[in-house]
C-alpha cells in the first residue's frame, strides 16, 4: 500500500520527561503503555508486535504487561524477512496474513513499528504487486471483523535513524521530541480534543486552505469523529468501534470521515514521499465530486499515478481527514516530514476509509498533507496557519467582499 494509506491489513501490517534519557527509560515509556494507554488487567492477552530495532521497548512492554497480570506475546519481523515477504513470495502464494486471525482473539493489541528503514524493504516492490497484498487482504474480510471483537489498540511510533537519515533530520533532536511526545500533557491534549469533536460531531461543512494553494470543503455528513488523547479510559475499552478502541503515541489527534461525493476545490502541497521515498513535490490536483483529478506535480507524478491506478478509482475519492493536537510534535514541510499527531497538521486522505464509518472500501489509498493550513468549521477557524486555535477563542470567518464591477 502506499505511505500512510490505510486500513485493509492495519494489525499485522500493522497500531513526563522529555529528552534521550526518557527514551532510553524502557521502563517509564513501558509503564505509560500499558498501565495508562492500553489499561492492561489481570488476565488480558496481550499481544505485541515490533521489529528487530524496538526489541528492547517490546521486552519492556512485555513484563509490564506480565507486572499488570495481563499475558504477553511478543511477535518480531525484521527487515529482511519483510522484504522477503514482498518481492520473494510467489505470486500465486500471495494471500492475507493468518496471523490477523489470531490477533483477533486477543484483548489487547500494543503495535510498534515493524520496519526500521520501511524505505529499503518497499524498494522496487511493483504497484501491481502492491495492489494485490492489498486487495487479498481486503477480500480476507479482517477488517469487517475488527468492529466486532474485543480487540483495543495502541500503536506506538518508535525514533528510526534510517527514517531520520532519509528525511535529513537532525536524530538527537528527533529522537528527543518523539520520547517528549510520548511524555506530552495528555490532559490538556483530551480537553481540546472533546472541544473540537463537539464542533465537528454538529458541523455541516468543513473547510481547508493553505498558502500551497489547497482551498477545499468537504460535508462532514454527521458521520463518527474520533478523539485520540493517548490514553483508553474504562468507557473507551466499551466503545462499539475499533478506532474508539485504539489510541497512538505519541498520541494527539482529532479525525474522521466526510460524506465521500462531496469534496470540491483544489488540493496542493509542497513535499511529500510515497512509501518508497520516492519524492512528491509540487502536487496539484482538482477535487470534484470527491474525485481527486488532474493529478500534475513538479516531481513524482507519474510514480504517484502509476501505483494509485493500481487500486483502482476509488483509491482517489476523498473521504478522511485528520488535525493533529500534540504540541511537543513538530513538522517540516522543507523536508517533507509531517507527523499526523504534529499540533496543527492537517490531512485529507483518499481511498479506504471504512473502519472509520465510511463508506469507501479501496484497497489502497493516500493522505495528503496540508502544512500551514487554516480549517474551519461552518465558519468557525479551529486551525490558523498551522496554528490550534482554541475553542474559546474560535472566530468565524468573514465573509468573503464582494467584488466591484
Amino acid at each position: 500500500m502506499l505511505k500512510k494509506c490505510l486500513p485493509v491489513a492495519c494489525v499485522s501490517g500493522l497500531l513526563l520527561l522529555a529528552g534521550s534519557a526518557f527514551g532510553q527509560n524502557y521502563e517509564q515509556v513501558a509503564k505509560q503503555i500499558v498501565n495508562t494507554s492500553a489499561g492492561v488487567k489481570p488476565g488480558d492477552a496481550v499481544v505485541i508486535t515490533g521489529g528487530q530495532h524496538t526489541l528492547p521497548l517490546m521486552e519492556a512492554v512485555a513484563v509490564e504487561v506480565a507486572r499488570a497480570g495481563g499475558q504477553p506475546s511478543m511477535w518480531l519481523t525484521t527487515d529482511k524477512v519483510a522484504r522477503a515477504i514482498n518481492m520473494e513470495t510467489p505470486e500465486s502464494a500471495i494471500q492475507a496474513s493468518k496471523a490477523n486471525n489470531m490477533a483477533l482473539l486477543a484483548d489487547v493489541l500494543i503495535s510498534l513499528p515493524t520496519l526500521e528503514d520501511s524505505r529499503a524493504v518497499m524498494a522496487d516492490l511493483s504497484a501491481a504487486r502492491r495492489a494485490k497484498f492489498g486487495q487479498v487482504a481486503a477480500a480476507s474480510g479482517f477488517t469487517q471483523q475488527l468492529d466486532a471483537s474485543k480487540l483495543r489498540g495502541v500503536f506506538v511510533s518508535y525514533p528510526s535513524k534510517s527514517y531520520a537519515a532519509a528525511q535529513q533530520l537532525d536524530y538527537p533532536a528527533y529522537e528527543q521530541m518523539m520520547w517528549g511526545g510520548i511524555g506530552a500533557d495528555y490532559t490538556a491534549i483530551a480537553g481540546q480534543a472533546e472541544q473540537l469533536k463537539k464542533l465537528l460531531d454538529t458541523g455541516k461543512k468543513i473547510h481547508i486552505t493553505s498558502p500551497s494553494g489547497t482551498d477545499l470543503t468537504m460535508d462532514l455528513a454527521g458521520r463518527p469523529v474520533f478523539a485520540d488523547d493517548g490514553a483508553l479510559s474504562t468507557a473507551d475499552q466499551k466503545e462499539k468501534l475499533i478506532y474508539n478502541r485504539s489510541v497512538r503515541l505519541p498520541g494527539g489527534l482529532i479525525y474522521g470521515t466526510c460524506q465521500e461525493t462531496s469534496g470540491t476545490g483544489r488540493l496542493e502541497f509542497a513535499n511529500d514521499a510515497i512509501s518508497d521515498g520516492k519524492p512528491l513535490k509540487g502536487f496539484k490536483a482538482d477535487l470534484k465530486n470527491g474525485q481527486v483529478e488532474n493529478v500534475r506535480a513538479d516531481v513524482g507524478a507519474d510514480a504517484f499515478k502509476e501505483q494509485m491506478t493500481a487500486y483502482g478509482p476509488s483509491a482517489l475519492q476523498v473521504g478522511r481527514f485528520s488535525i493533529g493536537l500534540n504540541p511537543v510534535m513538530k513538522q517540516d514541510d522543507a523536508k517533507a516530514y509531517h507527523p499526523n499527531t504534529a499540533a496543527g497538521m492537517v490531512y485529507v486522505s483518499s481511498g479506504n476509509n471504512s473502519l472509520y464509518g465510511g463508506q469507501n472500501k479501496a484497497t489502497g489509498g493516500y493522505s495528503y498533507p496540508i502544512a500551514n493550513a487554516t480549517v474551519d468549521i461552518d465558519g468557525k477557524v479551529v486551525v490558523r496557519n498551522g496554528q490550534l486555535v482554541s475553542p474559546a477563542t474560535t472566530s468565524t470567518m468573514p465573509a468573503p467582499k464582494k467584488s466591484r464591477k
